[in-house]
Order: C-alpha cells, then sequence, then structure tokens
C-alpha cells in the first residue's frame, strides 16, 4: 500500500504525495529513528508545556483574587472617608446620619459631644490615617495590575508555545506513519538466499524458521521494531545473535538476528524501530556471510521441524518505502 512520505524542512514539514514523492531509496532507517525521536521528545516538550500554562493560569487566577480584595479594601476605605467627612462637616448632611456616623466611628463617644474640639482633632487624625492607608492601597493596586498583565502575557505566551508544538507533533505524527512500516521493518538490505519454510536437513533442520539476507560482512543491522533486547550470545549454531522483545497492539513478539560479525547492543536495552544493533556475518553454521532473521509471534520457541510460533517475516515485515529488493527476489 502507497504511502504518503514526507521531507522535513527546518522546523516544519513538507508532505509530497504521488509521483513528486521522495523515492523509497531515499528513505533510510536513521531517517526513522530521527523522526521518533524528535516526536518522543516534541511528546515530552507538550507535557512540560502545558504543566507551565496550568502553572501561569494559577498566577493568574491567584492575582485576580488579590485585586478583587484590594478593590474591596478600596472601595470601603472611601466609604469611611466620605463617613469622615460627613462627620467634620455635619452642617451638609442630616442630623440623625452624622449621629450614625460619629456612633459608628467613634462608638464611645456621645452625640452631644460632636463639636467638641478634642472630637474634631480626632476626626482629623483618623481620617488623614484613612487618606494614607488608601493612598498605599491604590498604588498596591497598580503594582498589582502591572503584575497582572505581565502574569497574563505570560500565560498567552505559554498558550502560544503549546498550540505551537502541537502543530508540530501533528506534523511528526504524520511523518512517522509515513515512514515506519505498519508492523515489522526489514532489518537489513541484501539479497533473499533463504526463504521460510521447508528445509533439505542440511544442518539439522527440517523447517527454516525465518529468512536469510544475504550480503558483504559489516552490512548494518537494524531492529524491526521497537523492543527491548533480552539476550545477546556469542556461540552455537546461531554464532553471534541477538533476540528482541515486542509490545505491538497487546501482542507480545520476538524476534531473532543470527550469524552477526558485530553485536552493538546489549541484554536489557531499549531500542526504537531502525535503531542499529549490529553488522551482518558469517558465524555459527553459516555457508556464507547473512543474517538469519527469525519472527516469533510470543516469546523465542524454535522447533527444527515446524514453524512452532514463528512467522513468515514476509508477511510481517517490510522495507522502508516500500518496494524492497528482498521481496523482488523472493
Amino acid at each position: 500500500m502507497w504511502k504518503q512520505l514526507l521531507v522535513t524542512v527546518g522546523t516544519g514539514v513538507l508532505i509530497l504525495s504521488g509521483t513528486s514523492a521522495v523515492s523509497a531509496d531515499q528513505i533510510t532507517p536513521q531517517d526513522l529513528v530521527k523522526t521518533t525521536k524528535s516526536l518522543q521528545q516534541t511528546e515530552q516538550r507538550i507535557q512540560t508545556s502545558k504543566q507551565s500554562v496550568a502553572k501561569a493560569k494559577r498566577h493568574v487566577e491567584t492575582i485576580d483574587q488579590s485585586l478583587k480584595a484590594i478593590d474591596q479594601k478600596i472601595e470601603q476605605t472611601k466609604s469611611k472617608l466620605a463617613s469622615y467627612e460627613t462627620a467634620l462637616h455635619p452642617e451638609s448632611a442630616d442630623k440623625s446620619l452624622f449621629k450614625q456616623v460619629l456612633s459608628t466611628v467613634l462608638p464611645s463617644a456621645k452625640a452631644e459631644a460632636a463639636e467638641s474640639e478634642e472630637t474634631k482633632h480626632d476626626l482629623q487624625a483618623k481620617q488623614a490615617e484613612t487618606k494614607q492607608s488608601l493612598k498605599a492601597l491604590e498604588s498596591k493596586q497598580a503594582d498589582v495590575k502591572t503584575e497582572r498583565q505581565k502574569a497574563r502575557s505570560a500565560h498567552v505566551a505559554a498558550y502560544k508555545q503549546l498550540k505551537g508544538q502541537a502543530a508540530q507533533l501533528k506534523d511528526l505524527k504524520q511523518q512517522t506513519t509515513a515512514l515506519a512500516p505498519d508492523k515489522f521493518m526489514m532489518p537489513a538490505t541484501g539479497r533473499l538466499s533463504q526463504g521460510y519454510g521447508a528445509a533439505s536437513g542440511q544442518f539439522g533442520y527440517t523447517f527454516h524458521n525465518g529468512l536469510d539476507i544475504a550480503a558483504n560482512v559489516g552490512t548494518p543491522i537494524y531492529a524491526a521494531a521497537a523492543g527491548t533486547v533480552t539476550d545477546v550470545k556469542s556461540g552455537g549454531p546461531y554464532g553471534k545473535h541477538v533476540f528482541i522483545e515486542h509490545e505491538i497492539d497487546g501482542q507480545k513478539w520476538t524476534t531473532v538476528y543470527a550469524h552477526m560479525h558485530k553485536i552493538e547492543v546489549k541484554t536489557g536495552q531499549t531500542l526504537l524501530q531502525g535503531e542499529g544493533i549490529g553488522q551482518i556475518g558469517n558465524t555459527g553454521n553459516s555457508s556464507g556471510p547473512h543474517l538469519h532473521f527469525e519472527v516469533h509471534q510470543g516469546e523465542y520457541a524454535y522447533s527444527s521441524s515446524s514453524a512452532g510460533n514463528t512467522v513468515n517475516p514476509m508477511n510481517v515485515a517490510e522495507v522502508l518505502g516500500g518496494a524492497s529488493p528482498i521481496k523482488a527476489t523472493y
């Protein structure tokens, strides 16, 4: 099935399709690994950005609450000043209102002492003190408004960054989907020297559980899918060989790479699809340099006379980009 291919251009992605698309031989496992790593890194950055956006939003909300409290105090202080003004100039207000204000401001004072000089000085002192409080509150209000503006700008910037990363993630997902095989990729390029199925018994087996891909010693071998190296061995019929366990759509798989010249991974190492694991060689029971590649549905379970739990790699693996020298020879 034809896949739409994408080429990274700067921080964006150029989508090509049809006859103008990138040819299969231009796509490499390194492209797939690079794109997958970029995808993972972008996902991590998005999680960090989401936290930053949430934090910035909480900061704005906290400042808004503080500003609201200050606004309320300012209104209360202004009301208090108006009360003092009424008390100091009772001739401009209703007498009953004056008495009410006075009893509120100075509950211990008697209404008949309202005109005394001592009460007047006391009210003036309290008025001056309240004016100072109002001035301080208004200054704080201005500072908090400035802080809110900065906080809102930070929130907008964080959200804008998050949106940009989300768009980049969408492009990277499209690119990864375009590059990555649906299940497994062929771990090496070369000539198919032996297919999957019945065998002559020359090397002690009557059923060949994998594919033999012939190529020069030193030809790179890549992980057929993302997974974990479960075993690395250097002897026996397989010679130098590697086992990798995969989890794909809830199903466990195990791939085997045998007769290697050089092993470049360790047990327990996690790999992305397309990461290098070693080189094709001629170790073990091998009549020439090649990679013996097996795919087991489940854990590794070898049988010399039947398929066991292996599947034909040709049915589940493909070369990046579609067309395959291995398939053409098969």
